[in-house]
């Protein structure tokens, strides 16, 4: 692993803020989120935020395969990093989150729906293994500017998962290191599917897999990303090159053609540029940051959005979901973390 992997912690809580401010807007019901005027409808902070964190995770979590003693091992610390912060997650916005936003809007609790179906139990219940089945609690966003979910962030985390499977495979068949040809074929054969599907999806071209999923740009990324690690020594990009393939992106993004390029263009943007930095995080909030941010935006906006106004309701809602990030990872997170060095496997925090 690079000693910069400091950086990626920031640039991973910077992604995090890409998708509260692009949900800020989205959850209120505006239409004017910047990234989508600037690009007229191509895409949104949240977009690029979420494709960013694919893309590093894929450099990280090939790396991560890399050092692993066994597949065994890789796929423990896979579960240990994901599932106790998403448990809790779901525990927290089942049972005290959604419960407050009845109380709020209702004055009292009498009507919400704690065990039945559609309730706070099944919420945990139905949505405990990654894939969202039950979007929300007790029918409390009913006075919610958006309605259609109470936590629109967790579904990102069933593909994440997906592609940890994909690089126990294509690690199992060193396809990152003897088979580099293989792989960058699997990268070709993606990329290709994802931009023949980005416009014209009356005529689906690809394994189901991919063409039925909306997840497809961001299972580039995540292989993008993997490129990076396995083809970082041949891939020279320097300060220069890196000003140039921004500028290019602007360009995309202005004038159209960005969502083509996107999975590459932030890989190399974000792992190349972002290693040239050597920057300190003592506490990694961004996976809570990201859990938490849509929930805890739902309450703000939906109960005391108008009293505080947007501006008011944004610095409201920022700042509680870093306080629930910060205890996350403090609480949850580092203490499962720290059950990596079961073994004889050394520690890996991404």
């Amino acid at each position: 692993m690079p000693n910069h992997k400091n950086a990626f912690d920031v640039l991973r809580v910077l992604f995090a803020l890409f998708v509260f401010i692009s949900h800020s807007y989205f959850l209120t019901g505006r239409d004017n989120e910047p990234v989508n005027v600037l690009s007229k409808g191509q895409t949104s902070l949240a977009d690029i935020g979420v494709m960013g964190f694919f893309s590093l995770s894929g450099y990280l979590i090939t790396s991560s395969f890399d050092r692993s003693s066994n597949a065994f091992r890789f796929i423990y610390n896979r579960v240990l990093r994901i599932f106790p912060g998403f448990w809790v997650c779901l525990i927290v916005t089942a049972f005290v989150i959604a419960p407050l936003m009845h109380y709020v809007n209702n004055g009292n609790l009498t009507a919400f729906n704690y065990w039945g179906n559609g309730g706070a139990l099944s919420y945990i219940y139905n949505n405990a293994l990654l894939r969202i089945n039950q979007w929300g609690v007790s029918n409390v966003t009913a006075q919610s500017i958006y309605k259609g979910s109470l936590n629109g962030s967790l579904w990102s985390l069933y593909p994440e998962m997906q592609c940890y499977l994909l690089t126990l495979i294509t690690g199992l068949f060193m396809l990152f290191n003897k088979n580099k040809t293989a792989f960058l074929l699997l990268l070709i054969f993606v990329y290709a599917v994802y931009v023949v599907n980005i416009y014209d999806t009356s005529q689906r071209f690809g394994p189901a897999i991919l063409t039925l999923s909306n997840a497809r740009k961001l299972y580039t990324a995540y292989l993008c990303g993997a490129a990076m690690y396995v083809f970082g020594d041949k891939i020279l990009i320097d300060g220069k090159g890196q000003f140039f393939i921004l500028l290019f992106a602007l360009l995309l993004l202005r004038n159209g053609g960005f969502l083509i390029a996107a999975p590459a263009l932030i890989a190399i943007l974000a792992i190349k540029g972002f290693s040239n930095f050597r920057l300190s995080l003592k506490y990694d909030i961004s996976y809570g940051l990201y859990i938490y941010a849509f929930p805890i935006q739902q309450l703000v906006f939906t109960c005391w959005g108008k009293a505080l106004g947007f501006a008011g309701a944004c610095l409201v809602a920022l700042l509680l979901s870093c306080l629930a990030g910060l205890l996350s990872f403090v609480l949850i997170e580092k203490p499962f973390l720290r059950l990596k060095k079961i073994g004889l496997a050394p520690v890996q925090k991404s």
